[in-house]
C-alpha cells in the first residue's frame, strides 16, 4: 500500500522539527492519510503542564510518502 514504514514517517516529522526548531513531544503519532500524505502529531511540551493552556494542543506536519517532503500544517 504505502512504500514507507509509519517509523520512517516518524522519523522524517521529527527530523523537519528539529531543523525548524521546533519544540515537540515524543511520541508522535500518524493521523489521517490525505492521498501521498501522512499527517503526525506531536504534543506541544507545555501542552504537558495542567497549569498552561495551549491551544492547539500539538504540532502537526505532513509527510509526503512519495516525495518524503514535509510540510507544517498552520493551526488556528
Amino acid at each position: 500500500m504505502y512504500a514507507m514504514s509509519s517509523n520512517e514517517i516518524l522519523f522524517l516529522a521529527e527530523q523537519y522539527l528539529i531543523t525548524k526548531k521546533i519544540e515537540y513531544v515524543r511520541p508522535g503519532k500518524l493521523g489521517k492519510y490525505i492521498g501521498d500524505q501522512v499527517e503526525v502529531i506531536f504534543l506541544h511540551p507545555e501542552a504537558l503542564d495542567p497549569d498552561v493552556v495551549v491551544d492547539p494542543p500539538d504540532t502537526r506536519v505532513l509527510v509526503n510518502i512519495k516525495t518524503k517532503g514535509v510540510t507544517l500544517i498552520l493551526q488556528m
